[in-house]
């Protein structure tokens, strides 16, 4: 009797656990916007001929209507806050199952493109609720073989994303009609800036990351690739730069360094904080990003 009991439970959380999988899959699928909605657009419905990659400073530092009022083609911010080549690996592998963009944008960054900072694991969250892609399964095996152990819990591929998936079914906090780019508004706050440190040490090179950026860029075979550094109002210290310079530089991509452009650094009216660019340095910046981009032979 009693190991019925233990039985019948262990196969109630089991029902309960792909029912509650289920929905929350169904309501990622069907999200009206939001964060959620912007991920199932980016790696289900794109279809436009440039697109956007990298973090934060990707999804607000590019103006994609700019863009194609320039350059006469249809662009989309891909950018997802606090993630990098991990995250973009994986949606350049669901992207490339539908069509082939001409071109990706790809804003560098330091922290989650190229070196040791935290576990990559991290990075995994938005690929989660797409693990019955065989590609994504592979790229989940290269970062934590253990977690094809927990993806046999449905509730675990959402498990850090519940109100995130019930919000943006229901009332998301911004619209996925648009162009995928959200601008931050006001302008920098000099009272906040952070102190720069008696000494900088350079971390580690992630030999993950830059695994992943390797085959992210053998792997776009018929799309023109730039790798960009946008704008920071502190600037940025050029040696960190170094490992994408040297792999564009051997694999004959263009790099547009924006990291330390005069115009830019300290100038508070074009930022929101050291990091991000405002509205109006969005702007500013896409403009002069896309006098740059005429020279870079689009197929």
């Amino acid at each position: 009797m009693f190991l019925l009991k233990v039985g019948l439970f262990f196969l109630a959380l089991i029902i309960v656990d792909k029912a509650l999988g289920m929905a929350f899959a169904y309501m990622g699928k069907h999200s009206k916007g939001g964060y959620v909605g912007h991920h199932v657009y980016v790696t289900d419905k794109t279809n436009e001929d440039i697109l956007i990659f990298g973090s934060s400073r990707a999804i607000h530092h590019y103006n994609p209507q700019i863009i194609t009022d320039s350059l006469g083609m249809t662009c989309y911010n891909c950018g997802q806050d606090g993630n990098g080549i991990v995250l973009f690996y994986g949606v350049w592998q669901m992207i490339k199952e539908r069509y082939q963009p001409k071109m990706i944008i790809y804003d560098i960054s330091s922290t989650f493109d190229l070196y040791e900072v935290e576990s990559n694991q991290k990075y995994l969250g938005w690929l989660r609720a797409d693990y019955d892609r065989q590609a994504i399964k592979d790229l989940f095996l290269e970062i934590d073989p253990t977690e094809k152990y927990k993806m046999t819990s449905m509730l675990y591929r959402y498990n850090s994303k519940f109100m995130q998936n019930l919000t943006d079914y229901i009332h998301p906090i911004f619209s996925i009609e648009g162009n995928g780019y959200l601008p931050l508004e006001g302008e920098m706050d000099t009272m906040k800036v952070r102190k720069k440190e008696g000494v900088h040490i350079i971390p580690s090179l992630d030999s993950i990351k830059i695994g992943f950026l390797n085959k992210f860029i053998d792997d776009v075979k018929w799309s023109k690739i730039c790798f960009v550094a946008s704008p920071s109002w502190y600037g940025m210290d050029e040696e960190t730069l170094k490992p994408i310079i040297d792999i564009c530089h051997k694999k004959h991509i263009p790099f547009i360094d924006f990291s330390n452009n005069l115009k830019y650094i300290h100038n508070n009216k074009y930022f929101s904080d050291g990091s991000h660019l405002n509205a109006v340095g969005a702007d500013e910046f896409t403009k002069d990003l896309i006098n740059k981009l005429k020279g870079v032979k689009i197929e």
